[in-house]
């Protein structure tokens, strides 16, 4: 696991020091911060229960995704067999995706 100067990497990202791209990456996921300070996340982790921050940005859980998503008919997953099969939605663009793609997979197509 590389190590790096934490302030060093800060000034690259743009940031006076370490503490201080810890404290404006905070609302980001570590794999969002990490791109943009250039470190691994792990690193991103590290650094933020060094600086007392909260190790990550809290998520909604499953079932909160699940229901968001059923309540967006704009969201642009719907009418996929994901949307079917992963995010539970029974809309008929979702059905019809996932009688498609069993369909595709009964006769042999990948």
């Amino acid at each position: 696991m590389p190590r790096y100067d934490r302030d060093e990497v800060a000034r690259r990202a743009g940031f006076g020091d370490w503490r201080e791209a810890v404290a404006a990456t905070a609302g980001l996921s570590q794999q969002e911060a990490a791109r943009v300070l250039g470190v691994s996340h792990p690193t991103v982790r590290a650094w933020r229960a060094a600086a007392g921050e909260a190790v990550a940005v809290a998520r909604p859980t499953a079932e909160q995704a699940r229901e968001a998503f059923r309540a967006n008919p704009a969201d642009e997953r719907h009418g996929s067999a994901n949307g079917y099969r992963n995010l539970g939605c029974r809309c008929p663009a979702c059905t019809a995706a996932w009688s498609r793609y069993r369909r595709e997979r009964a006769a042999g197509g990948s």
